[in-house]
């Protein structure tokens, strides 16, 4: 039975530059299961928004080989996962998967070359997974690299002892093709030791050499030499993927070290605390209803014996529904952390967490009992000093979105600029159809409308926007208990500062809708459309288009 050639329904998003916080004190536990230090959760939390490109890029960031890593991983992550104390794992390699199969299918532009600012020139011997992770990270640091590999095309063991239903070369070629499109150099059919060696390449003028060959290559280095590095099978003998590019990532920053005259000592151990959940807490959140459990998504199979025959995957992937009902099993954990520096201990986040989970220290300072925290992000709207980071995507990123969102080209020259930000539990369906449902409206995708607070309200309409609106769950739906609660409350605290200055309370809506309410949400926001069309021009676009025109005239 020959496969049928089926092309992807979906097509890509608009790309946004989006500054993800990092981790600072907490680590979710997939994460810090990672030997390559991919951020799990974060990825995770961008597919559930059918974010998949941004998704792709965080994912490539630390696992250039993701269409191999989506396959064929052992899954350290997923052991750790504490989804599995409710029901299973989210299926973290399947979700990782789904958004490299989703940059192939769509074919993402590919990175941009980064500007060589650094002097030195460095060379690494081996394409497989470490060399080539390694060359990815010295360039982005804007080092001139060039890869030196014996074969005749790149890859090493993932293109020479995989067969083509485990992991199809044209993924591999695609993995590849992301990471020399920043600017790196290839040279084939180029063996150490019989086209070149060693001393040659140090006449040649690198700074610094890194051996990455495979393990039926390797050279034992007894002592290596100042500026040689010897990384991955070359090293440690066979590994699986994951740790070769993790051994490419160290291999990166020694050479780094090696070039500034730092120490090449590898660095310390991440103390981080991991985010682990208590089983006690998540089995009441399930009695409570505001975990439901929901099982793993299976991953559909082809017939084995045609599969082998056909050489073709045995494995087809999630469709788009699937990714986004798994990606939503996830718990967020770890999300949010104190900023110590910031923090009054006024004790806000104390009193209105719904989940009671800052609390008071000995030492009269406030903690976030990690074991406990929903990601729910009410805490971080509330607090007056701003002293707390959300890491996970969905809040530190909304005024980005915002801005990009109304940045875009104008559907229609003769309908107001409506921003919507919607729910994506309650939608349960990807960007694309919300987008087709609703041609006229910037559509935003959120983790819980409750995520949304009175600055990025306002944000919306200082950029430009007309009217806006937000749709979520029911109150027996939301995800989060007093979600609905804290959402109702600050739009209806910037209605009324939108009418103290002058704007007016009708340009700011709120629908709680049943479940896929689309049809419904239509209805509503064509009357919503009316009504901002009714009324005058927003005075703030008028300003920032004022203000536009004279940085306009002041750059001339």
């Amino acid at each position: 039975m020959k496969r049928s050639s089926k092309k992807s329904t979906l097509s890509p998003t608009v790309a946004q530059t989006i500054p993800f916080v990092s981790q600072r004190n907490v680590e979710p536990p997939c994460q810090a299961a990672c030997p390559a230090g991919v951020r799990v959760r974060d990825y995770i939390a961008l597919i559930a928004q059918g974010r998949y490109q941004d998704a792709d890029s965080l994912i490539r960031d630390k696992m250039p080989f993701s269409s191999a890593c989506g396959r064929i991983c052992y899954q350290p992550c997923e052991a750790e996962c504490n989804r599995a104390l409710v029901d299973e794992p989210v299926a973290i390699m399947y979700l990782k998967r789904f958004v490299s199969d989703y940059a192939y299918q769509t074919k993402l532009p590919l990175p941009n070359p980064v500007a060589k600012t650094r002097a030195e020139r460095i060379a690494i011997v081996g394409a497989g997974p470490s060399g080539l992770t390694a060359a990815q990270d010295l360039a982005k640091l804007a080092y001139t690299v060039t890869v030196f590999e014996a074969s005749p095309f790149p890859g090493g063991t993932l293109r020479a002892a995989l067969p083509l239903y485990r992991l199809p070369k044209k993924l591999l070629d695609w993995d590849i093709e992301n990471i020399l499109a920043l600017g790196i150099k290839l040279n084939t059919n180029t063996a150490l030791g019989r086209g070149f060696s060693l001393k040659e390449l140090r006449e040649e003028g690198y700074s610094a050499i890194l051996i990455a060959t495979g393990a039926d290559r390797s050279r034992k280095l007894s002592q290596p030499e100042i500026g040689v590095f010897a990384i991955g099978d070359s090293s440690f003998g066979p590994m699986w993927t994951v740790h070769a590019v993790a051994a490419g990532h160290q291999g990166a920053v020694s050479v780094d070290n090696y070039v500034q005259g730092k120490s090449t000592m590898p660095a310390k151990a991440n103390h981080a605390l991991v985010a682990k959940r208590e089983k006690g807490d998540l089995e009441e959140k399930v009695f409570q209803g505001y975990i439901k459990p929901k099982p793993r998504a299976a991953m559909p199979l082809w017939g084995p014996l045609e599969s082998i025959h056909d050489l073709v995957e045995m494995e087809l992937g999630y469709s788009e529904e699937v990714a986004l009902q798994e990606a939503q099993r996830c718990l967020g954990c770890g999300a949010a952390e104190i900023l110590e520096a910031k923090c009054t201990a006024c004790l806000t986040c104390v009193r209105l967490c719904p989940y009671q989970v800052p609390a008071i220290t000995p030492l009269n300072t406030v903690e976030i009992r990690v074991e406990r925290c929903q990601a729910c992000g009410v805490c971080v709207g509330e607090c007056p000093a701003r002293a707390i980071a959300f890491t996970m995507p969905g809040i530190e990123d909304l005024i980005p979105q915002i801005e990009a969102a109304l940045e875009a080209k104008p559907v229609s020259k003769t309908k107001p600029t409506i921003i919507g930000l919607y729910c994506s539990y309650w939608a349960k369906a990807g960007p694309e159809l919300i987008k087709e449902r609703f041609p006229s409206i910037r559509m935003i995708p959120l983790l819980c409308i409750a995520k949304v607070d009175t600055l990025h309200l306002l944000k919306a309409f200082e950029v430009g926007a007309h009217g806006v609106f937000l749709v979520g769950c029911e109150e027996g739906d939301c995800s989060y208990q007093k979600g609905v609660f804290w959402a109702k409350h600050r739009v209806e605290s910037t209605k009324k500062l939108l009418a103290e200055i002058g704007l007016g309370r009708e340009r700011l809506e709120i629908y709680n809708l049943p479940a896929s309410g689309l049809e419904q949400l239509a209805g509503l926001a064509t009357e919503f459309t009316q009504r901002i069309k009714q009324l005058t021009p927003s005075p703030l676009k008028n300003r920032r288009q004022s203000n536009d025109r004279r940085k306009t005239k002041a750059t001339v």
